[in-house]
């Protein structure tokens, strides 16, 4: 798990070093022109990143639990495949570990890891943990509420960003983005697959 936590952190790190571009463009190439969509980049990319984070937990984790390295949650157990792939994992025990792996990210691939009832549900394949969100909220230091808010206000705005290109559907215009709050967010995010990933590694 330390190696998508690492990329995690790399992804985010990028994230935040195009901020340069950002501030030499808004400072050298001036104004009338308009270099926010550079801001909303990094809020959009910051939450692929949690995403991509919590996909890739989840499928080590799961293959861990295969493996027998991890005690398997009730979630684990009810995880479902094909009469196909079972015969497949008896007949091909040397390779069973890839297919069951390849079959985790068949099934999870067209999911979105987003929103804390997804993230929720998609840590209970690897985390028995009941309260969640209580116990990612003690690690962050934050209240409960405080967190779930944060993160689905996070989400709401980056899909604004990527389905609606940010223009409000009122008035048509977009909406206004600030340095400082995507500042915010990417600290926010950074911090939570933190918290995410010492709970949940082994």
């Amino acid at each position: 798990m330390n190696s998508s936590f690492q990329l995690f952190k790399s992804i985010l790190e990028d994230t935040t070093n195009s901020k340069v571009l950002y501030q030499f463009l808004k400072d050298v190439v001036k104004p009338p022109y308009d270099y926010s969509d550079l801001l909303r980049w990094q809020w959009a990319q910051s939450v692929s990143a949690l995403d991509k984070l919590i996909h890739d937990l989840v499928r080590v984790g799961m293959v861990e639990s295969f493996l027998g390295t991890r005690a398997p949650t009730p979630k684990f157990l009810s995880f479902g495949f094909t009469l196909d792939i079972h015969f497949q994992l008896n007949q091909n025990t040397a390779s069973a570990t890839l297919l069951f792996e390849q079959m985790i990210t068949q099934k999870h691939g067209y999911l979105s890891f987003q929103e804390p009832d997804k993230i929720a549900d998609a840590l209970s394949n690897i985390w028995s943990e009941q309260h969640k969100w209580q116990k990612i909220s003690i690690q962050l230091g934050f209240d409960e509420n405080y967190t779930k808010t944060m993160l689905k206000n996070i989400t709401i705005r980056r899909n604004q960003i990527v389905h609606e290109g940010d223009y409000s559907n009122i008035l048509l215009q977009r909406q206004p983005i600030l340095e400082e709050d995507v500042d915010t967010v990417i600290d926010f995010i950074k911090k939570l697959g933190e918290a995410i990933y010492n709970l949940v590694k082994l």
